[in-house]
């Protein structure tokens, strides 16, 4: 049925025009009331609604047609929200910007459209994007994509760094430096706030980039209130203090927390490629470890020498799994039965879960209480890490006049002064006849240390070297 229009004034619209009016609704109607008091404001009552609307025609005149402007209307809210007499004050605003050459419509659906694109590009919203893109996006160094641990690493940050901030549910728009400045300022450590600052510093990148932002809040912080890189670990361990560990190592509750311990000592590689290190990389024949591009810092593909006492720990896991193979039978007659070696799965793999080893902080503090290995006071040392270990390798192969080359070289390092810059485009040697026999030299340095061959030897400070 057709909505029958009536229309009526102009009349003072008062509060008790707007309830009589709203008494006289009927279905299938429409009541236009005109106010008299200003021109162009009308109270619009519908069967179920009441609305106010301003009524105007836009200045100027169309430049295609050389005629002026249709009339056009904006609803200004309904008599609920506004009274008459406010109503009148903002359609007087409303003539101010058509007198001034702005279309309060046309305005106004830009206000809403502004919201809208706010209200859908929280920061939130733009890290379930950004969690999309960021596998897919070439490393900052480097060639080739960045390794899901780094992708996982970098969203976590920034989903903590929002959350720290109470910004996941703002809109990108409205992120200012203070937030930022706040997040550096309540961060628990250094090296937290580095994290959190550089992660979302990337983020925020990149919804520049994408238009959500004008600028990245990260870098109108000034340099001197940015977290500071911390200063690099000079601390190693010679080759006794490290048999120190070694032999400690017997007393962890675990055995192949035991061999991993060793391992690491052994050879000069990350802890991460330790635990992920698969049987299918290890040729015990040839005596090497063929460590793929996926699981290396760097994403090259990687070779390393395995000396004697290496050899042994991995001997050590065979039969591990051997046994485990045999049904847990220690009889070496069962275990004879397993034949050849594991053609696939973790070298050492967590004792209960079976998956990568994690627990490195319970490792480290079982190992100290057994070690008991002292610092220049004679307390129990605390300070070293797992990293200190491929420190340690670097500098006994340089006290034995090892090439830093060749060092570089077993280490993977691809930035180091003698793999990067313009010798690093030119020389691609691997120099694989001296990697050979640096880890032949350090794995003597370590066997001569279990012997006693070597005097006791505590963590030694080493000068910072410049960034």
């Amino acid at each position: 049925m057709k909505t029958a229009v009536k229309s009526e004034g102009p009349i003072k619209i008062t509060k008790a025009t707007v309830d009589a009016a709203w008494k006289r609704r009927a279905p299938h109607s429409r009541l236009v009331l005109r106010d008299k008091e200003c021109r162009g404001l009308t109270l619009i009552v519908n069967p179920t609604t009441m609305a106010w609307v301003f009524a105007y025609r836009p200045r100027g005149t169309d430049p295609l047609t050389g005629r002026r402007w249709p009339n056009r209307t904006i609803t200004l809210g309904n008599p609920g929200s506004l009274s008459p007499d406010d109503a009148r004050v903002e359609v007087n605003r409303l003539k101010g910007e058509a007198i001034g050459g702005v279309d309060p419509a046309e305005a106004k659906k830009a206000r809403a459209q502004a919201a809208q694109r706010r209200r859908a590009t929280t920061l939130g919203r733009l890290l379930d994007e950004y969690k999309k893109v960021l596998p897919r996006r070439p490393k900052m160094r480097g060639a080739g994509l960045p390794s899901p641990t780094y992708v996982a690493e970098e969203l976590a940050q920034t989903r903590m760094a929002l959350a720290e901030m109470d910004a996941t549910d703002k809109p990108a728009a409205e992120l200012t430096d203070a937030d930022v400045l706040k997040l550096v300022s309540d961060a628990e450590g250094v090296t937290t706030a580095r994290k959190r600052y550089a992660s979302l510093s990337r983020f925020l990148d990149w919804c520049r980039d994408e238009k959500h932002i004008q600028a990245n809040p990260c870098l109108l912080i000034a340099r001197a209130r940015r977290p500071k890189a911390p200063q690099a670990r000079s601390e190693y361990l010679e080759p006794a203090a490290l048999t120190r560990l070694w032999t400690a190592a017997d007393a962890l509750n675990e055995p192949v927390w035991r061999d991993l311990v060793r391992f690491l000592i052994a050879l000069p590689c990350r802890r991460g490629e330790a635990t992920s290190l698969d049987w299918s990389h290890i040729d015990l024949a040839k005596g090497e470890w063929r460590q793929p591009d996926k699981l290396t810092k760097n994403r090259d593909p990687h070779r390393l020498h395995l000396h004697p006492l290496a050899q042994e720990i991995l001997k050590t896991r065979w039969r591990a799994w051997a046994e485990a193979e045999a049904g847990g039978n220690h009889d070496p007659a069962a275990r004879s039965m397993v034949q050849g070696t594991p053609r696939s799965g973790l070298v050492f793999p967590a004792p209960r879960s079976g998956k990568e080893i994690d627990t490195f902080t319970d490792i480290k503090a079982d190992l100290m209480e057994a070690a008991k290995l002292p610092d220049g006071d004679g307390d129990t040392l605390t300070g070293w890490t797992w990293h200190d270990f491929r420190r340690s390798f670097a500098s006994a192969l340089g006290e034995a006049s090892i090439p830093e080359a060749v060092a570089d070289a077993v280490l993977n390092h691809r930035q180091a002064a003698t793999r990067g810059g313009v010798l690093g485009v030119y020389q691609r040697s691997s120099r694989w006849p001296e990697q050979v026999r640096a880890m032949q030299l350090w794995g003597r340095l370590l066997q001569d240390a279990l012997d006693g061959k070597q005097s006791d030897a505590n963590v030694v400070a080493m000068a910072a070297r410049a960034s």
